[in-house]
């Protein structure tokens, strides 16, 4: 979901990219991949962020991902959502209308049929050879309907959600939607920058009501662009509402983290974080 450029952050933060450039790169899986931005936006769904490049860095299982279905919400550029296809997912892109226009220049860039062709036609052997499909689509949470009408076809097996969550209100939207597109099956990941403890603590109290769910280390992400205010969380639905308190151990759940495990940047391991870890670990102030 796209973010218009009215909120404070942590400005001693030396970020990786911001809303101002018109053109960044990234590394995956041995192709980068380029991304253009439009620094004069009202958006922040126009510029790749920080909590995407953490989710790209993950280490796919990508025998257990060739033909999943995924989903990215609030996609932005779609780095996230791209990985993905490139370990074999069959993906829809999605975001507001405002953004669409530029997200699907990107997929035509780099994920298109005759981006992916010209990537196999330079080296074999590579992501090219067995990446998914793509598809890009408008979903506004606030719109119920849109979340079950084709292009989008739920449920899906994977969700993906990079820097999404900023605002209580869209927190709302955003809760149910994942509610709408997934069955106690898929699995959810969402990356997000703390920017509000009011908004992450309205994130957390809708989520542990209905999903379980697991916090990535930050030893396990990747040493260059993680940061204290970003956190990945792993998430499914809970099988049975009893559960409602319950949070699993990392270790002690193969299913959930099967498909996903990031990068362990040159630190040691470690198994996720319980619901109340996970929502005090972020040094982040408040968003005025």
């Amino acid at each position: 979901m796209s973010k218009s450029k009215n909120f404070s952050s942590d400005e001693s933060w030396d970020r990786w990219n911001t809303h101002g450039t018109t053109m960044v790169e990234q590394e995956v899986f041995g192709s980068v991949l380029r991304f253009r931005q439009d620094p004069s936006s009202e958006h922040l769904g126009t510029t790749v962020w920080d909590a995407s490049v953490n989710i790209r860095k993950g280490e796919f299982a990508r025998a257990k991902m060739r033909g999943k279905k995924a989903i990215e919400l609030g996609a932005g550029m779609g780095l996230a959502g791209m990985a993905f296809a490139m370990v074999g997912a069959d993906v829809v892109l999605t975001d507001t209308l405002d953004v669409l226009d530029l997200l699907r220049i990107n997929y035509e860039s780099n994920l298109s049929p005759a981006a992916v062709r010209l990537a196999r036609g330079h080296q074999h052997g590579t992501w090219a050879d067995s990446a998914g499909s793509v598809v890009v689509a408008e979903l506004d949470w606030t719109q119920v309907a849109q979340a079950t009408t084709p292009p989008l076809h739920p449920p899906y097996d994977f969700v993906l959600a990079a820097d999404c969550i900023y605002h209580e209100t869209l927190t709302e939207h955003f809760h149910r939607t994942v509610m709408d597109i997934t069955n106690d099956k898929s699995t959810v990941v969402v990356c997000n920058e703390l920017r509000s403890h009011s908004v992450q603590g309205r994130f957390m109290e809708l989520f542990t009501a209905t999903h379980t769910i697991k916090s990535i280390p930050h030893s396990k992400m990747d040493e260059k662009y993680q940061h204290p205010n970003i956190f990945i969380y792993v998430m499914k639905k809970k099988k049975h509402s009893k559960a409602a308190d319950k949070v699993e151990d990392a270790e002690g759940d193969g299913d959930a983290l099967a498909a996903l495990t990031c990068e362990d940047g040159g630190k040691g391991g470690g198994g996720a974080a319980s619901v109340g870890e996970a929502s005090a670990q972020g040094p982040g102030q408040e968003a005025q």
